[in-house]
């Protein structure tokens, strides 16, 4: 990349791409969830209600994709407006909540189809490099955003602790972004999966254990003998 380049970059086009698709998908999960909302109302039983939902998510997928959007996003505001648009006393996922455990794993099944051991010599040291750099910058951006604001102390020493976990937005967005024909097909891309598959495992098998230091040493939790 040079500086010629750089110039013949329409810098308008760099800022309404991104633009129109964060905008089009926040339009598009704002309107589906205001259309399940609506349809919620009318499922008298946990069959009729899964049938609602997962069909309205499977649409708003399609819609994404007709729409070259992020399926991702337009699903996370979809959810958004649904749980503060119904009732207290509504559920509105109460038919999927026993279906989840199998979506989970048909997720992180086909994450995991991605995972090449082949480029772990390079992908290995990029994670660790990933997970350190976020347990710190997570643990230093909460240490200050709590000073800032003269949170307690409590909270200034545990509340990055809890900040660790990451998994499904993390591996979602990456297989997405190796769908991308910059990355499809090449070793940067499996590379890039592999990292940050890696990075998710190396994670999950540190912080859990941390959350739970941070809410027992905060006084949030305490310790089951």
């Amino acid at each position: 990349l040079t500086i010629g380049s750089l110039s013949n970059i329409s810098w308008l086009k760099v800022i309404m791409v991104p633009a129109l698709d964060i905008g089009g998908a926040i339009l598009l999960g704002t309107v589906l969830g205001l259309g399940m909302t609506y349809l919620i109302h009318f499922a008298d039983t946990k069959k009729r209600l899964s049938v609602i939902v997962l069909g309205i998510i499977l649409l708003c997928v399609g819609m994404a994709k007709i729409l070259n959007i992020s399926s991702i996003l337009a699903n996370m505001i979809m959810g958004f407006v649904v749980t503060n648009r119904i009732r207290p006393n509504e559920n509105a996922f109460e038919g999927i909540d026993e279906i989840d455990e199998i979506v989970f794993a048909m997720f992180f099944t086909l994450a995991g189809a991605h995972f090449d051991l082949g480029v772990m010599k390079e992908a290995g040291i990029l994670s660790l490099l990933i997970v350190a750099g976020r347990c710190i910058g997570k643990y230093i951006g909460a240490r200050i955003g709590a000073t800032v604001s003269h949170a307690p102390t409590v909270i200034k020493k545990y509340l990055g602790f809890g900040l660790f976990p990451k998994a499904g937005v993390t591996v979602g967005l990456a297989l997405l972004a190796k769908q991308h024909l910059v990355f499809s097909g090449t070793s940067i891309g499996n590379i890039m999966i592999s990292a940050i598959l890696a990075s998710v495992v190396l994670n999950e098998l540190i912080a859990p254990p941390l959350t739970k230091y941070a809410l027992i040493k905060s006084g949030e939790a305490s310790e089951i003998k």
